[in-house]
Order: structure tokens, then sequence, then C-alpha cells
């Protein structure tokens, strides 16, 4: 197993099937967004639902600070569709069929234990701004990479407004 990734290493791309159909690419995504991505077990038990239902409940704040979440799993794709449909998650789900999970060094669990989630925060520049790995306490990560993201900002921050008015301009006219 690799080792677990941190703060200011660059966050491996992944491309994996969603829930919503499509094949879901970290790169594509990053450039938008920052990206929130939470690692759990193929076997859902009432801790990895809490999380996904704090992290639903903490989407819309998350849109706010543009940042949107990614659950990935090695669960099948028709659990992980039931999942996302009975706690009415707004985010996609991912499956995990080619273990990205290890190449951001998450460890698989120990015989007869349950795997811990892990939580990465992977910012515009696809470098990961955040990490826990176990996560701990969902409720106080998300706290702690609200601020991360928030001190991110917008992907076009940085831009100088010339570029800014002339994309402005083409979209207008």
């Amino acid at each position: 197993m690799a080792n677990s990734l941190g703060v200011g290493d660059k966050a491996p791309n992944f491309d994996l099937s969603s829930t919503e159909d499509v094949l879901l690419m970290l790169r594509d995504e990053v450039p938008r967004r920052s990206v929130l991505v939470y690692f759990f077990a193929a076997e859902v038990d009432d801790g990895v639902r809490g999380d996904l239902s704090s992290l639903a409940a903490a989407a819309s704040k998350l849109d706010e600070l543009n940042a949107t979440v990614f659950g990935v799993s090695k669960a099948k794709m028709p659990e992980l569709k039931e999942l996302q449909k009975e706690l009415k998650l707004p985010f996609p789900l991912l499956r995990d069929d080619r273990d990205f999970a290890a190449s951001y060094g998450v460890a698989e669990a120990a015989e007869g234990e349950q795997p811990q989630p892990a939580l990465f925060g992977v910012n515009q520049q696809q470098v990961v701004s955040w990490a826990a790995n176990p996560v701990g306490d969902l409720v106080e990560s998300l706290v702690e990479i609200q601020k991360v993201f928030a001190r991110d900002g917008a992907p076009t921050a940085n831009y100088p407004k010339t570029v800014i008015n002339t994309l402005v301009d083409r979209w207008v006219n």
C-alpha cells in the first residue's frame, strides 16, 4: 500500500463510474470546483451512513464555497444507487472498481475489522488541501474543510480583470 497523501501532495486522477451513469474524472472537475473526496468501505455501516448524511447536509454550504463531494466505494453500483436514493444524497457516489483508494493511501482493514473512511480536499490545482485518513469525527472535519475551501476561493479569483472581461464579453455578445 502507498503512503497516505498529505496536504500539498498532487492528488492522483481517477476516472470512475458514478451513480449518475456517467464516468467522472477528478481532473475534469477540479478546474471548476474544489472536490471533497470521501472514501468508504463496500460494507456500509451506521457510521458511514451518518457521514454521508452529514456530507449531504453540508452540500449547499460546500456549493457556496465552489466545492462538491464525491463519495467513493468498492461497493457494487446497484448498492451505491440504492444508498444514494435512500439517503437522498445530492452528490454522486463512485464505484472504485480499480482500487484508486490505494493511490490515496487509504488502508485496507485488518481481517475482522471494518475499514475506516478517509477524507481528502482537493483544490483547483489538483493538490490535496486537506486530508484525514482515517477521517475521525466528520462533523469537525467539515468545519475545517469549509475554512480551507473558503481560502481556496473561486477558480477565477486569480484571473486578471482583462481575462474576465474578455470572457464575459464573449459570453454576452
